[in-house]
């Protein structure tokens, strides 16, 4: 039994190893690998008493590791020829296929995706199987089962390459997404052209039309079709603090849920058929009926990753049923693992397959306990050991733990169960003109998200927020909650508790010396965000974009960058600019920190008194020299122009940040007075050729230039005669398109330049 332990270890370990590579290992030497490694596992299978041997385990456990691997690494070459390379092929498509999933439609635009049957690029036939696609200004009302034909600009998937940000590229293997891009011209249009994928849109319609609340249309979107974004900002908070977002969206406990009501749906007509004699094996009858209509929840709900994760974790535990030697809970926990890793290896980069996995196997380290506790007392048990189980996981990958999330859940859970099982007739009963249920229904979800609310407000200061631990301390912590929760000596219990109050109270975060800086160049896209980090000083200078949908890139990239590094308040914050990739995400940063001093023309929510940058003001924090270099732009028409031109500097190291400045205001710059070693250039206006001017550059004499662009952005930032300046003065060029944030540190021996895509790399980016 060991052994087979071992080798279920040793497969899940090649699984995660090949999800961390940063570069694939060639083709060739994969298969090569796999063939000796497959060679041994058979000799071991077809030889005799192999297994007695400590050193034929081990050698046969590294066996496995490396097929694991070599699987994974292959499959990590198929999904990446899946996708779209812009490098390669044309940006210019003519795409024929039929919409899918449920489109995001808001005033000026349709988010959808294209199934597509046929794909030409530049006269060149390619091979997509879903794209994403954006339909600005249209009169065409796209809906899920239409057919299009249009004319379309592709582009490869990236990601913001910076620390907490969203792993687009990763979302879009593991959905089979091949590009993004957006619609210029829609050629030929046929609603609904395919009832079956337009189902999960239309169903939404109806329920858009009937007469209920707005939350509880929005609560049943998500319950029924996964669909949350209309889910308001407010909701997730009240789930956040009480730790219940799970509930919202469908995962295990939907998916269980639905196969406890098809399981007993299926017993009692098992037990009708048996009453009435019939002559067939149905044994099977409500373990199948169960994972029917389960599986079509699953559907129903959009058939993501995680709830497809969720039914094969189930199929897994009840086939288990049908072999003739029925295998322990522990074994089919193991097989489902592992038949998921095999079927989706990126899985194992994913919180959501670890949270679901260690929850299920807390709960079955609690089978003992339920014959010998009362229901109450193994309902409370068990939310315990969950929230202990996952507790490690919490913190490692949402620096928050809700300390009242047990309690809650004993509460939040039932409702949703009972939910969950009236839904169906209650939906049934409405379509046949019986609105009553309906109602009363959306009304008991009024009130639940009442109750959410209300326990929110009241429990705020009971979310623990832990912006980040070392590793060392999250395996303490981890190790100690495995100790509560197992039958250990209460003595060891009482110091494992007190070894999870490292919590409380985590170590200080390493700030730069006196007289240095470290300087984080954010990877927001077609934007500009400069984080600058002094011994005791925090300075951000602009945020980048925010847009009418409610995204921005202060929530999406700065801020979690900033709570890694414990930073909560700022003293200084410099808006360059009025232009919306400097300044969009001004009043997400104001609602998120404490600001001390706002430079900007523009005050956000009127919070903090701001006043325009100062020309040619000088200061020093920490050593550290800080100079407005800008002349006096209060007469410029041009806003550009009116950018803050803010410089960094040290003896040793010095930053010159120009925003979108041009070459009327480089022409004009006020001296410096600081001649560092090395000089490093934050490229004006995101490499555009109103920037950059060659007398610039040879009267400055940088080392080292910084562009933060975006991909493939519509503009041609940065374009090609800045990047041959550049060159030609000899810069070192670093760009945020193909970097991700880009970090400056100003020590001892100058500036040291590294970006997040160098120290993280995968082999997907």
């Amino acid at each position: 039994m060991k052994g087979i332990l071992l080798y279920y270890f040793a497969f899940v370990c090649g699984v995660i190893a090949a999800a961390y590579l940063s570069v694939l290992p060639r083709l060739a030497w994969l298969v090569i690998c796999l063939i000796i490694g497959l060679s041994w596992l058979i000799f071991c299978a077809l030889g005799t008493d192999t297994h007695k041997h400590r050193y034929i385990t081990m050698l046969t456990a590294l066996c496995v590791f490396i097929c694991s691997l070599c699987i994974a690494a292959i499959h990590g070459h198929y999904l990446l020829a899946q996708q779209f390379d812009d490098n390669k092929i044309a940006r210019q498509c003519l795409l024929e296929g039929v919409v899918t999933g449920i489109p995001k439609s808001a005033p000026r635009y349709i988010r959808f995706n294209l199934s597509v049957n046929h794909a030409v690029c530049a006269e060149h036939t390619i091979d997509l199987a879903n794209v994403a696609l954006s339909v600005y200004q249209t009169d065409v009302l796209i809906k899920a089962g239409d057919w299009l034909l249009a004319e379309v600009k592709l582009k490869s998937l990236r990601s913001h390459y910076s620390h907490g940000s969203f792993d687009t590229q990763l979302w879009a293997i593991n959905n089979n997404i091949n590009a993004t891009g957006y619609v210029t011209t829609i050629q030929q249009h046929r609603p609904n052209y395919s009832s079956f994928k337009g189902i999960r849109h239309s169903l939404k319609r109806w329920l858009d039309a009937r007469d209920i609340s707005t939350v509880a249309k929005a609560s049943l979107h998500a319950l029924v079709l996964g669909d949350k974004s209309a889910i308001n900002q407010a909701q997730w908070q009240a789930m956040r603090i009480t730790g219940t977002v799970h509930l919202l969206v469908v995962s295990g406990l939907h998916v269980g849920i639905m196969l406890a009501i098809g399981w007993w749906l299926f017993f009692c007509l098992r037990s009708a058929l048996y009453w009435l004699k019939f002559p067939w094996p149905i044994g099977y009858l409500p373990a199948l009926g169960g994972l029917s209509l389960s599986f079509a929840y699953v559907l129903l709900a959009g058939a993501s990753l995680s709830t497809l994760r969720a039914w094969l974790m189930a199929l897994v535990l009840i086939a288990g049923h049908w072999l003739s030697v029925k295998p322990a809970l522990w074994q089919r926990w193991w097989w489902a693992l592992i038949i998921i890793i095999s079927w989706q290896p990126l899985s194992v980069v994913q919180p959501g397959l670890w949270l679901s996995f260690i929850a299920v196997a807390s709960l079955i380290c609690l089978q003992g306990y339920r014959t010998s506790t009362g229901k109450w007392r193994l309902l409370v048990k068990s939310q315990l050991s969950v929230w202990l189980a996952l507790l490690p996981l919490l913190l490692v990958y949402f620096q928050q733990i809700s300390l009242i999330s047990p309690l809650v859940n004993i509460v939040a859970i039932s409702f949703i169960s009972c939910l969950l099982v009236l839904l169906l007739p209650v939906l049934m009963l409405s379509v046949y003109a019986i609105q009553w249920p309906l109602t009363l229904l959306a009304t008991s979800l009024d009130y639940f998200w009442l109750f959410l609310t209300k326990i929110a407000l009241a429990a705020s200061a009971l979310v623990l927020q832990v912006d980040s631990l070392p590793n060392t301390l999250v395996v303490l912590i981890a190790a100690s909650c495995l100790v509560l929760m197992l039958p250990f000596s209460s003595r060891l219990k009482i110091i494992s508790a007190f070894a999870c109050l490292i919590i409380f109270f985590p170590p200080l975060q390493t700030k730069p010396e006196k007289d240095q800086f470290t300087l984080h160049l954010l990877d927001v896209g077609q934007g500009l965000s400069i984080f600058i980090e002094t011994h005791t000083r925090n300075i951000l200078f602009d945020t980048g974009a925010g847009y009418a949908s409610g995204f921005n890139y202060f929530n999406a990239i700065i801020q979690p960058l900033l709570s890694k590094i414990k930073v909560h308040k700022l003293d200084l914050m410099v808006i360059s600019h009025s232009d919306n990739d400097h300044s969009g995400g001004l009043l997400a940063a104001q609602s998120a920190l404490k600001i001390a001093r706002l430079d900007s023309e523009i005050a956000g929510d009127g919070s903090v008194v701001n006043k325009p940058c100062e020309s040619n003001l000088a200061w020093q924090w920490d050593g550290v020299s800080f100079h407005y270099r800008h002349p006096d732009v209060s007469s410029e028409k041009k806003i550009n122009n009116r950018s803050c031109v803010l410089e960094i500097s040290t003896q040793q190291c010095k930053v010159l940040i120009m925003a979108d400045a041009e070459k009327k205001i480089e022409a004009l710059l006020i001296p410096t007075n600081i001649q560092a070693n090395q000089q490093v250039l934050i490229v004006g206006h995101h490499g555009s050729n109103t920037s950059t001017s060659k007398d610039f550059l040879q009267r400055e004499a940088f080392t080292s230039a910084l562009i933060s662009n975006g991909y493939k952005n519509r503009y041609g930032h940065p374009h090609p005669s800045v990047l041959k300046r550049l060159h030609q003065a000899e810069v070192e060029i670093y760009r945020t398109d193909v970097l991700g944030s880009i970090e400056v540190t100003a020590g001892v021996s100058g500036c040291d330049i590294s970006s997040y895509k160098q120290k993280n790399k995968r082999y997907w980016w």
